[in-house]
């Protein structure tokens, strides 16, 4: 197998990936995620698109180039070196990690909805990791993307405010 990147008209990766997948080809388009506040809307927007744009890599043998320069969108095709391909792997999974931990910190912010005032709230990471909170609100900053649990926990004999993040924590029961 050899690895190659395909040039693609910016916005179009998405599409060539679909198609090399349909015929079978190993192939990787590096997706990074973005938040966009449009208008007046309370709530950013989750945009998908390509981290590199206009490049779509591909592995798959060398008989297979004939074909692969002519399906829709691909404007060109250029072979990678052995030597580059382990650093094109790495690059590719690298991106890939980002964007799946970027989803799961949207994932939560959009499940802390279900969270009402007075349930309580297991902490499973960070300072308070193992104890216990009351659900309070919501908080959202000005310049917060996503926004902040405010539950309250006993800490030295008194109950105390604190702010944690939605991934750190989780509904108990």
């Amino acid at each position: 197998m050899t690895a190659w990147v395909a040039y693609t008209p910016s916005g179009r990766e998405m599409d060539v990936q679909e198609a090399y997948e349909a015929v079978g080809l190993e192939c990787h388009v590096p997706r990074r995620v973005d938040v966009k506040r449009a208008g007046n809307r309370r709530r950013p927007d989750v945009v998908v698109s390509a981290y590199l744009p206009n490049y779509v890599f591909i592995w798959a043998a060398d008989h297979q180039y004939a074909w692969m320069k002519d399906v829709k969108h691909v404007r060109s095709i250029m072979g990678i070196g052995p030597g580059s391909e382990r650093a094109v792997r790495a690059f590719i999974s690298r991106v890939e990690s980002d964007f799946a931990a970027r989803m799961s910190q949207i994932e939560a912010s959009e499940r802390v909805a279900e969270y009402n005032p007075g349930d309580l709230l297991q902490i499973i990471t960070g300072p308070f990791a193992g104890q216990v909170a009351r659900f309070t609100r919501m908080v959202e900053g000005a310049n917060d993307i996503f926004p902040s649990v405010f539950a309250s926990m006993d800490l030295m004999g008194r109950e105390t405010g604190v702010r944690l993040d939605p991934l750190h924590v989780r509904k108990a029961g």
